[in-house]
Parts: structure tokens; sequence; C-alpha cells
């Protein structure tokens, strides 16, 4: 009987420490899903002075509006429509989110504040929304129209923020050799 009695202690211990430790990883994972704690309101001027930091710049936002505004073109001059949309969404998301970044922006040359926010969103409804009409409709011919319509608006906005030496172009390369523009492309599998 004492050997039972020791095999049901070494069980109901063994059972006690496997519970503790389910209890204790679950509370782990409880605490995962909620995130870091918050800060505190002292240390709130320091966070914002983080985040900031980790903020990119108008150059790089611009940069990657550049990347996939010149992947667009070449994914519409091999009329691959859905890969075209795909980069039109992206450069226009890239554009609103230097518009969240900077509704005003400073007027380079004359150092007056420019209403980023009105011009965007003026470009949206018009030269931006005819590429994407142009996409939609996959038409080639209308498509280079509205793009060369598009790329005169965006060297408008650089000359209304102090910035015409920024004068962009229609590409004349494609810059990303890795995605193959190809609609017909049938590797990789």
């Amino acid at each position: 009987m004492s050997k039972n009695v020791f095999l049901g202690a070494v069980l109901f211990i063994a059972g006690l420490a496997i519970g503790l430790s389910f209890a204790t990883l679950s509370a782990q994972q409880r605490e995962g899903r909620r995130g870091p704690r918050l800060p505190t309101p002292d240390e709130l001027p320091q966070e914002v002075a983080t985040l900031r930091q980790l903020i990119p710049t108008n150059s790089t936002i611009m940069m990657d509006v550049q990347w996939h505004w010149t992947n667009l073109w070449w994914a519409g001059k091999r009329k691959n429509w859905p890969l075209a949309q795909y980069y039109f969404n992206e450069a226009r998301g890239h554009i609103q989110q230097l518009v969240r970044k900077n509704p005003t922006i400073r007027n380079q040359v004359d150092q007056t504040d420019v209403d980023l926010q009105g011009i965007v969103d003026g470009i949206d409804t018009s030269s931006l929304a005819m590429v994407k009409d142009a996409i939609a409709m996959k038409d080639s011919v209308v498509f280079e129209k509205n793009y060369r319509t598009m790329v005169e608006s965006c060297y408008a906005c650089h000359k209304s923020v102090g910035r015409p030496y920024i004068r962009p172009q229609i590409p004349t390369a494609q810059v990303q050799a890795m995605v193959n523009m190809d609609p017909a492309a049938t590797w990789p599998q």
C-alpha cells in the first residue's frame, strides 16, 4: 500500500508541476497577445522621439514611388495588366504615405507652405485615376498617353514644392530584372 501512496504522491506532484507550467505558459501567451506594455507618461517624450527616427524621409518614400512607377511602365508596355495594377497600387500607396507624413510641405525656393494634401487629392482624381482606368481597360495606347500625363503631374508637384530640378521622365531602362514582366511567363511554377 505504501508503494501505491508513494506512486500516487509522485503522480500528483508531477501533475501539479505540469499544470503550473501550463498556467505560466498560458499567462505568457496572453501577455504576448496584448503586446508590449504602454509607456508611462514620463517615458512618452522619449518614445515619441524614438518613433520619429523610424519614419522614412520624404526622399525615401519618393524613391519607392519612383521604383514602383518605373516598374508600372514596363508592366504596362508588356501588357501585364495584373502586374501593372500591382505597381500602380504600390506607387499610389507610397504617395499617400508621404501625404500622411507631410500634408503640408515647405517650398524650398520661396519658403512658403504648400498644401501637399490638396495637390495629391487633385492628382488622385485626375491623372492618377486616368492611369488606373487605362490599366482596367487594358489599353496600351491609352496607358502610355495617361502615364505621360501623370509624369507631367508629378513634375508640376515637384515645381510647386520648389524642387524643379527633380524632373521625371519616361523610363528608358527596366530597373528590376528579377520580376518577369511577361504575362505569358511559365516559370517558375
